[in-house]
């Protein structure tokens, strides 16, 4: 909020001009790829000190992380910088750092230092403004994340370290913002709004991973003024690699549900399927196969999330802790479970549970494993009628969720996908689940491209039609190892090849010939009927 002062320009430049600063790069958790070269040039963590050392006002330069990258620091830089790792890992030892290191200067430039594009030109924008109106926080809205540095002044940071005193979980991207809301009235606050909003493109202009690295170097050259026309010429730079895996593991599944178009392709003979209702189904995807599918995942993109349920109920795959193993002894790596919460064995969770209490911390920003499970509604006789089940059946579900949520506290996601058949009970849901674990996922329906009845509420499509999210960031794979188009493309009538045989690039190279199309303004097929496309996974 803007304090109304009444002091003419020249006022607010002095106190730009004069003011003292310390830029604060954050590198606890630095990656590989932030010390590699950008656009064959210098490396991003390079790139941000020399942007940091231009912020207005910067006396000093204060690496947060290993003194071991001192060794990476460029020489020439005309302010002096030096390393020192929190006590702790950590958003608390963050702040406290920062708190003990802020006595003597004005003002707290703040960033993680893998940011090759920190602007210095809009960076002094909001220096200025932030002195002008003796802001106490201030940030750019809008554009691009990685442009900017969070500027905080030096006396409110102590105060911000009490309000983060209790938080040992990691350093996010969002951190100061994320902490100042918790008492978010009680600070002056500027911010600066991009001219063009660029935050539904979700872009990270960071060297944290192998895609946004990738990212970072097809955008060589993007500046604050820039940034809207710069990618508007180069959408198709903007899909790098795959962060979300969905991997059909069995091919079995409880339930024949009204909302959902497996029963008919199973029905159908399609595939190999040949007939077979979903309950008798009992193909699925040996261990081998998928371990050497994970590697693969590991291999191309780097990071990833994998999900063990594109189809089908994995509970019932016979070796379903060896595939969660898998997955988890990659760091890079995390899981999702889907689960209609039937035909669970005590053991197999329990199993699980101890898996993920032993696997290495993960180095993706996401929780080992998350569990979505498909309730739907909150009465028995609803229940019925969407998943073609008994009473036995919703009993069972409404266990497995409760017995999750005792051995995975926090990570699991009772699910309502909201529909004409369960609208009325979509608020008793809410408050129940909410209430009781604290997680709750509301889900539109999909007719998956008008090929099963629309049962939705109501049309939540943007007004304006953007290439889809699931093409850039999404990769299916079929319990034969197929590589449909997508999720909606159920029958697999556009495949990109097997995941078995053919490599990660030539299926995503594949894949990438139809968002080529999206770029073009051509959405065709199944894309031409699609209510997804701007739905987004991870």
């Amino acid at each position: 909020m803007q304090n109304d002062f009444s002091q003419d320009a020249s006022f607010g430049a002095d106190t730009h001009n004069s003011m003292k600063a310390l830029a604060v790069l954050y590198a606890g958790t630095l990656s590989r790829y932030a010390l590699q070269p950008v656009s064959a040039g210098k490396s991003a963590f390079a790139r941000c000190l020399e942007s940091a050392s231009r912020f207005p006002g910067v006396s000093e330069i204060l690496v947060a992380g290993s003194e071991s990258l001192a060794s990476a620091i460029p020489s020439g830089l005309s302010v002096p910088v030096r390393t020192q790792n929190p006590s702790a890992p950590g958003i608390a030892s963050l702040f406290e750092l920062m708190a003990a290191a802020s006595p003597g200067f004005d003002s707290i430039y703040f960033s993680w230092a893998d940011c090759p594009y920190l602007d210095v030109s809009l960076t002094s924008s909001l220096a200025e403004k932030h002195t002008r109106y003796f802001a106490e926080y201030t940030f750019a809205d809008g554009y691009p994340y990685g442009l900017t540095p969070d500027i905080l002044a030096s006396g409110i940071v102590p105060i911000i370290a009490k309000l983060a005193q209790n938080e040992q979980g990691p350093v996010t991207r969002s951190v100061v913002f994320d902490t100042v809301k918790k008492d978010i009235n009680s600070f002056d606050i500027e911010t600066d709004l991009a001219p063009v909003d660029a935050r539904y493109l979700r872009l990270a202009l960071s060297c944290d991973t192998k895609r946004n690295h990738q990212l970072c170097e097809s955008l060589s050259g993007i500046t604050a003024d820039n940034y809207a026309s710069f990618i508007a010429g180069r959408e198709r730079s903007l899909r790098t690699l795959p962060s979300y895996y969905a991997v059909q593991v069995s091919a079995r599944c409880p339930h024949e549900c009204v909302f959902c178009p497996y029963p008919g392709l199973c029905r159908s003979a399609a595939r190999s399927a040949s007939g077979i209702p979903a309950t008798e189904r009992r193909d699925y995807m040996q261990v081998a196969d998928f371990r050497n599918i994970v590697a693969k995942i590991e291999a191309f993109s780097g990071d990833a999330v994998v999900s063990l349920s594109l189809w089908g109920e994995c509970s019932y795959h016979p070796d379903l802790a060896e595939l969660a193993a898998a997955v988890l002894e990659w760091p890079s790596l995390s899981l999702l479970i889907e689960t209609t919460g039937i035909g669970w064995r005590k053991e197999t969770l329990e199993t699980i549970a101890s898996l993920v209490h032993a696997a290495p911390a993960r180095t993706n920003g996401q929780a080992a494993v998350n569990w979505i499970v498909s309730l739907d509604a909150v009465s028995s006789a609803c229940y019925a009628k969407l998943h073609r089940a008994d009473e036995a059946s919703f009993r069972e579900a409404l266990a497995c969720t409760e017995s999750l949520h005792a051995l995975f506290p926090g990570a699991v996601w009772p699910q309502f996908i909201r529909m004409k058949e369960n609208e009325e009970e979509l608020e008793a849901f809410y408050r129940f689940w909410k209430e009781k674990t604290g997680t709750v996922i509301i889900q539109k329906h999909d007719h998956f491209c008008k090929t099963i009845e629309d049962r939705r509420v109501a049309d939540l499509s943007p007004l304006k039609r953007f290439p889809c999210w699931h093409l850039k960031r999404d990769l299916c794979i079929l319990v034969d190892g197929t590589v449909p188009l997508c999720k909606e493309d159920v029958f697999a009538h556009v495949s990109a090849g097997n995941a078995h045989s053919d490599s990660f690039e030539t299926v995503w190279s594949r894949i990438g010939e139809r968002y080529g199309s999206h770029c073009s303004g051509l959405y065709e097929g199944l894309c031409g009927d699609c209510d997804e496309y701007y739905t987004y996974n991870f």
